[in-house]
């Protein structure tokens, strides 16, 4: 058993955040053991390091989760320890906490997600991702005090009202929520071979015949099961609900006929001929705003989350010091600010 939920504040909405402490990376907020002071210093932001030992434990999960090798993965993963230390210190600032009981509940909904039954198994779990407990709950409180972070900063602000709903229905309902038209359909398959030309007499004969019967009143379902060759004769015929578009160009035009027409004229294909039977036939429309409220609420939720983490995470970047001391890093970080 082990973790592999990957830490990746920057980019995801809040409830990405919540299997942050499982990733198995062992970093700690702005405290340096003696050890680490030692090490190289591979960025500043503000007052607080990111050294190369956290970077490479960083790097290597992102490695092991398949996010690439290139070098824009690599400035990735630079970025969002940057982030995470801006996260954190406007946190201080915010005077954020998390709760032994929030904390307590994090824990257990790792457990609970990776199927750790017992202690036992959780102890194994760890030990297998060089973690102890306390490094763990230390890693879920970091996680929970950005969310609540991200929550106060960002999430509060995306406005999900109605009246902001309904605008989005409107702008986005040709591109998301266009229903389009609709009819019931049977019908009868007469087929022949596309080279002989005395089949196709037959059959086009055939075709003439069927269409006297149901002028004569003849039951639809009653001519598929006698003459159709398809594979609906069995049940009369009956293809059910067809939505324009849905079936090929010359069979859609068929069906689909200005005017409207129970029994439009049959239509000639290279190798059979289709008679059909058009009722029940609905215009195109769109689907109406209560049934697809909650999709609207998730879309602008999402982009709009987007949109405002970006900006927020651009304006904590502008008004910090951030020097990153690596002259190759520096130098993507540079070129990914030209590109973006």
């Amino acid at each position: 058993m082990k973790f592999e939920a990957l830490l990746r504040v920057m980019k995801g909405r809040m409830k990405r955040l919540a299997l942050v402490a499982a990733a198995g990376i062992a970093f700690a907020a702005g405290a340096f053991s003696s050890a680490e002071m030692v090490e190289r210093i591979l960025a500043r932001v503000n007052d607080r390091l990111i050294t190369q030992s956290e970077y490479d434990r960083r790097l290597d999960m992102a490695l092991k989760a398949g996010r690439g090798s290139d070098p824009a993965m690599k400035i990735s993963v630079l970025e969002d320890l940057i982030r995470e230390k801006l996260l954190e210190e406007r946190a201080k600032e915010m005077s954020v906490t998390a709760t032994d009981e929030e904390i307590l509940a994090a824990v257990a909904r790792v457990k609970q997600q990776y199927n750790l039954a017992t202690d036992a198994e959780f102890d194994a779990a760890l030990a297998q991702t060089g973690l102890t407990r306390d490094d763990l709950k230390r890693q879920m409180s970091e996680t929970i005090v950005m969310q609540k972070v991200i929550g106060r900063e960002v999430t509060s602000h995306i406005d999900t009202s109605d009246d902001a709903l309904r605008l989005e229905y409107e702008r986005q309902k040709d591109k998301f929520y266009a229903v389009p038209e609709t009819a019931k359909v049977a019908e009868i398959v007469l087929k022949f071979r596309a080279s002989d030309a005395e089949g196709r007499a037959a059959q086009a004969a055939k075709a003439d015949d069927i269409q006297a019967k149901l002028k004569g009143g003849a039951a639809f379902a009653d001519l598929a099961k006698e003459y159709s060759e398809g594979n609906t004769r069995d049940r009369g015929g009956e293809l059910g609900v067809v939505s324009k578009g849905e079936l090929v160009e010359s069979l859609d035009a068929g069906i689909f006929v200005t005017p409207p027409a129970e029994y439009p004229a049959p239509v000639l294909m290279p190798d059979s001929i289709h008679i059909f039977r058009v009722t029940d036939r609905k215009a195109a429309g769109y689907k109406p705003f209560a049934e697809v409220k909650e999709d609207l609420k998730k879309r602008i939720s999402d982009d709009l989350y987007e949109k405002h983490f970006t900006d927020y995470m651009d304006k904590l970047r502008r008004d910090a010091f951030v020097k990153i001391y690596d002259d190759d890093l520096a130098k993507l970080d540079a070129s990914s600010k030209k590109t973006s």
